[in-house]
């Protein structure tokens, strides 16, 4: 392994070599999941947090950066309320139909205003767009910095650069930031995250509670009918608000339809298969 790290920074390889809080690591073995993947191309990484042991699948794909789209919402959201950028969960911003016209793909929810809060839950880009000016760019360096989070690239100004694959992540990175952040916090306030878990829980079962996000976006980006790469990515605590796990998928499907619910689907799946979910504590 350290062999094979050398030799990417020696050729400059835009990616970070499988370790880091993943002390053990096993394969999962793929085929009871052929019904569920399909044609689609996977690379998921779990770490428990009891132990540091990591199941994952498609181990190339691991340190393969890509746009992080939506998932981005997770470090966007702890970035806006650690700079004052909004005040709380509950800041409301109106909706400029002008400055930020509803496109064709857009769902009903989008067009309308929202909190932080329902911003998160209805994933509407139009509102963290709107958070770009209020937040300087060298507090989005500092922050991309303190997460590791992938290349930490953008363009200052640029209300894109999370869905225009100029900031990219890869799965290994997106499970490093989620550990961090059940480690330490990440540099976040506590009462800054608790606020966020507020809008970020997914569900609750068996006392164990599930905060996570989707992103997604096409391959082509002219095309919105073909190829589509998505995430779902989060982290498990018990009741008590003890660490139990941090997770990635990353999918590629033959268009959105393939990954929408598939994504989340699949990352509960294995979770539960590997013992992390819905299994009686």
């Amino acid at each position: 392994m350290k062999h094979k790290c050398i030799v990417a920074l020696l050729l400059l390889v835009p990616a970070i070599c499988f370790a880091g809080s993943c002390k053990t690591s096993e394969s999962i073995n793929l085929e009871s999941y052929t019904a569920d993947i399909g044609a689609s191309q996977i690379t998921f990484l779990v770490w428990n947090a009891s132990n540091n042991h990591c199941h994952f699948i498609n181990k190339p794909g691991l340190t393969q950066r890509h746009a992080p789209y939506s998932s981005f919402k997770i470090p966007h959201s702890l970035i806006a309320l650690e700079t004052g950028a909004v005040k709380s969960m509950d800041e409301r911003i109106e909706w400029d139909a002008v400055k930020y016209p509803a496109k064709s793909f857009w769902p009903e929810t989008w067009k309308q205003s929202h909190t932080l809060a329902s911003a998160f839950k209805h994933s509407a880009v139009w509102y963290y767009k709107a958070m770009v000016p209020r937040i300087k760019p060298a507090e989005y360096k500092k922050w991309l910095s303190a997460f590791h989070y992938g290349n930490q690239t953008f363009t200052p100004g640029s209300d894109e650069f999370w869905l225009n694959n100029e900031l990219q992540i890869s799965p290994h990175e997106q499970v490093e930031f989620i550990a961090c952040l059940l480690k330490s916090r990440c540099g976040i306030t506590a009462h800054h995250l608790a606020a966020f878990e507020s809008a970020a829980l997914q569900e609750t079962k068996h006392g164990l509670s599930l905060y996570a996000k989707t992103g997604a976006g096409p391959i082509d980006p002219n095309n919105f009918d073909g190829a589509f790469e998505g995430w779902y990515v989060g982290y498990i605590k018990s009741d008590g608000g003890k660490p139990i796990a941090a997770f990635a998928l990353y999918m590629e499907a033959k268009n959105f339809s393939a990954l929408k619910d598939a994504r989340k689907a699949l990352s509960l799946r294995l979770l539960k298969d590997v013992g992390l979910w819905d299994n009686k504590q």
